[in-house]
């Protein structure tokens, strides 16, 4: 029997919270936002490292957007639960040629950065004052149907004065409170109807209404949640020496851990990290996603697709995998297959696809399964190799 392994390897999915701040964050007053740690105002150089980090990786994190300080035209006045000034929200200093620089940097780079939700001001201030947080209490008790509807609303609208929209399709709940399992009474109807597909916070901090379907996954109205678990190193550490265990599909970061206090600076931040990631992932059980629906997809697959050899055929049973949204599984999977040498393979059930040779995708097979379809069986095709 030929020495032969089969490996439906984990993609790993960047994720960095807080972009989109103008205003430093000191100090913080009893009301104020937390904003995102530095002692400076943002520049539109922090933007190009995020694009930096993202072309250094071959891959499109996500950037979970707080959208108030992007406010053009003022709206968030008639949304006073969303800001610290309530009705008495202005804001005009924030508007600037900055501001044209900066989108102008994410619309040129809309294939290397995924803008994706995480509030307009993060925090909620129903009746004033700061509470945390936007969409959810600490307890996970979930804000007011109405305002969570207004501030989405508005959050979509802030995009669009940008040129920045249509409206995400990923959700990264504020401060990881959520919940779960609540039914058309929970927040993720609500999160569909505005076309968000993906969620991820730590599962085991979010108010289960009910038991969730998977120790590290759960779905609800057409969203599929992923376990991230705790981030990596703290929301306010600047310029952070790069850690993560790669024991998980999402590496989670916040936008002071990749810039410097100098923001001439950044790039030895984003460089350091680039080089941690590129070394710390295993070049055989995972992959860098190049995008949050094929990292939410691929693990999907990872978890619930069934492995079996025969000899030297392989069996995929992806049946399990019906039992989810089916928009939000991709109709692409990828796998690699571990032998001495590059065999040529004829399929069953499916397609097999090329997949570009680039950082963290080497050696991938990329498998369409056919309509329908429960078991994917790969043969290797006697007599033929790959070059």
């Amino acid at each position: 029997m030929m020495s032969l392994q089969l490996t439906i390897p984990m993609a790993l999915q960047l994720v960095i919270e807080d972009v989109g701040w103008w205003e430093k964050s000191h100090p913080v007053g009893p009301d104020d936002p937390f904003r995102f740690g530095l002692h400076r105002r943002h520049h539109p150089l922090d933007y190009a490292a995020l694009v930096h980090l993202a072309k250094g990786l071959g891959m499109r994190p996500l950037i979970a957007f707080v959208a108030c300080e992007w406010d053009r035209a003022n709206i968030l006045k008639k949304i006073p639960s969303a800001t610290w000034m309530g009705a008495d929200w202005d804001n005009r200093h924030n508007v600037g040629p900055w501001l044209d620089q900066a989108a102008g940097i994410l619309n040129a780079h809309r294939d290397h950065l995924e803008i994706g939700l995480h509030g307009v001001g993060h925090e909620y201030w129903g009746t004033g004052h700061r509470s945390r947080t936007e969409f959810h209490t600490p307890d996970g008790e979930m804000r007011p149907r109405e305002h969570i509807q207004h501030h989405l609303e508005a959050f979509g609208t802030i995009l669009e004065q940008n040129g920045l929209g249509p409206f995400p399709t990923a959700f990264v709940p504020p401060g990881l409170n959520h919940s779960f399992g609540n039914g058309e009474r929970g927040i993720h109807p609500i999160l569909n109807r505005f076309g968000i597909r993906y969620v991820t916070t730590d599962l085991n901090k979010a108010r289960m209404h009910r038991p969730r379907q998977h120790p590290r996954m759960a779905w609800e109205a057409g969203v599929l949640l992923i376990d991230r678990g705790l981030a990596p190193v703290p929301w306010h550490t600047i310029a952070a020496r790069p850690q993560f265990a790669f024991d998980r599909p999402i590496l989670s970061l916040h936008w002071a851990n990749l810039l410097d206090e100098d923001f001439y600076r950044n790039l030895e931040v984003v460089r350091d990290w680039v080089a941690f990631i590129k070394s710390g992932i295993d070049p055989v059980e995972q992959m860098l996603a190049p995008d949050t629906a094929t990292c939410w997809s691929q693990f999907s697959y990872r978890t619930l697709a069934r492995v079996r050899q025969v000899d030297d055929r392989f069996e995929i049973d992806i049946s399990a995998l019906r039992q989810l949204p089916p928009q939000t599984i991709q109709p692409v999977f990828y796998i690699r297959i571990q032998h001495p040498q590059s065999l040529a393979w004829r399929i069953a059930g499916g397609q097999l696809q090329p997949v570009e040779n680039q950082d963290g995708k080497r050696n991938l097979l990329a498998v369409r399964p056919d309509d329908h379809t429960d078991i994917v069986r790969l043969t290797p095709a006697p007599g033929e190799t790959h070059g």
